[in-house]
């Protein structure tokens, strides 16, 4: 069950390098050398997440893993880590590039250097990228 209304409130514009949220838990403050992408919080299964896509470093050989879901507390719940079985060459698939509320539940946009991009959903019991289909 998802929720529209999660709880916290989450301070943060675009372009900002500090991300706040503050509810029931207690005040949240994450700092980023680089402003985030887009950030989002929703409620699933009685619980307060916050996902902060981090800026995309496209540098060579730099880690994917740049999506974090916290609990509301501040404690990271887990890394994201883009599929790289979407394409021949899993080094194509770059990194998280947004994230959109629908239905109560964020809609996780990947970029991939040469092939489109492609949408997905977290899978909250194993923090994997599901559902999965060409964005655009």
């Amino acid at each position: 069950m998802t929720e529209e209304n999660p709880g916290v409130v989450v301070t943060w514009t675009q372009g900002d390098t500090t991300v706040r949220w503050s509810g029931p838990a207690g005040d949240v403050e994450k700092s980023y050398e680089l402003p985030p992408q887009d950030v989002l919080a929703w409620r699933e299964y009685d619980e307060t997440l916050v996902l902060v896509v981090e800026a995309i470093n496209s540098a060579p050989f730099t880690p994917s893993d740049n999506a974090v879901v916290y609990r509301a507390d501040g404690t990271e719940l887990f890394r994201l880590q883009p599929p790289h079985d979407l394409l021949r060459d899993p080094n194509d698939v770059h990194r998280f590039y947004t994230a959109f509320p629908q239905s109560g539940r964020p809609l996780v946009i990947m970029v991939t250097r040469n092939a489109g991009d492609f949408q997905g959903r977290i899978d909250l019991q194993t923090g994997r990228i599901v559902d999965i289909n060409a964005w655009r």
